[in-house]
């Protein structure tokens, strides 16, 4: 059980089982008719009380500290995505041509925003596909795909695990998309590859290019409870080189 809990269960089962099983009548005092309490004694017993009631509080402080320390202090992570998630990678060959030629877009790219809202920073923050559910177009069949349970790298770092600062925010790609592509096969004919298609650390089998994705992905972090956030994804599996017309057979939405 989570110590948060017996932090508060522990004083009412403590006095619940003292309530009825020890005999409280011992403890009552035996005064003459005539006796009263007075003024220093008053005191006394006020005093006396406060100190065990201070004690008690300094003994729970000591054991659960920790704990009370999250009720106003810990992160809060946040998952965002913008109007226009996706964007457009072009091929080195399109890059290295004169001005005059048109780019090749070599795959197209949706990141998600990680900020950490909270007032504490995130500790070896990581996000994993937890599941992926696949239906085929024109088809209500779901097929949950196996997922390979690796972190995410990310972006602009070599890294699977990062510290999130208190209001700091960073980027990571949760999906690709690459053009298909032309091989070369031994008898010197060619055929087209098609479309491959990564959501997370998965690739997608190559018959799972058309149609509705649904991931869930985790967010784990070392003193951050486990959180989850959906990504719904359809696709026609249809190519387009540029992204204006892309996005007629694409979309992606953070639920």
């Amino acid at each position: 059980m989570n110590k948060k809990y017996l932090l508060f269960l522990t004083p009412l089962i403590v006095g619940y089982l003292l309530g009825i099983y020890f005999p409280l009548s011992l403890l009552k005092p035996t005064f003459t008719v005539n006796e009263e309490l007075n003024k220093a004694e008053y005191y006394r017993m006020l005093i006396s009380l406060m100190s065990a009631f201070i004690t008690f509080c300094a003994v729970l402080v000591a054991l659960f500290k920790d704990d009370l320390r999250e009720f106003w202090k810990k992160p809060n992570i946040k998952v965002t995505m913008s109007t226009t998630p996706t964007s457009e990678i072009f091929s080195d060959m399109s890059q290295t041509n004169s001005s005059t030629d048109p780019l090749i877009t070599s795959s197209y790219i949706t990141k998600v925003e990680i900020e950490n809202t909270g007032n504490l920073s995130a500790l070896n923050t990581e996000i994993i596909l937890e599941k992926l559910v696949f239906t085929e177009k024109d088809t209500n069949i779901k097929q949950n795909i196996e997922c390979s349970g690796k972190p995410i790298r990310w972006n602009g770092l070599d890294a699977t695990s990062v510290t999130l600062p208190v209001g700091s925010k960073k980027n990571i790609t949760i999906l690709n998309i690459f053009a298909p592509e032309k091989v070369s096969k031994p008898d010197g004919q060619t055929s087209k590859e098609p479309s491959k298609i990564i959501i997370g650390e998965n690739q997608c089998n190559k018959d799972h290019n058309k149609g509705k994705w649904v991931a869930t992905f985790m967010i784990y972090a070392q003193n951050y409870k486990p959180t989850s956030f959906v990504i719904e994804i359809e696709w026609t599996g249809i190519w387009k080189t540029r992204l204006t017309e892309f996005n007629s057979q694409f979309k992606i939405n953070l639920k």
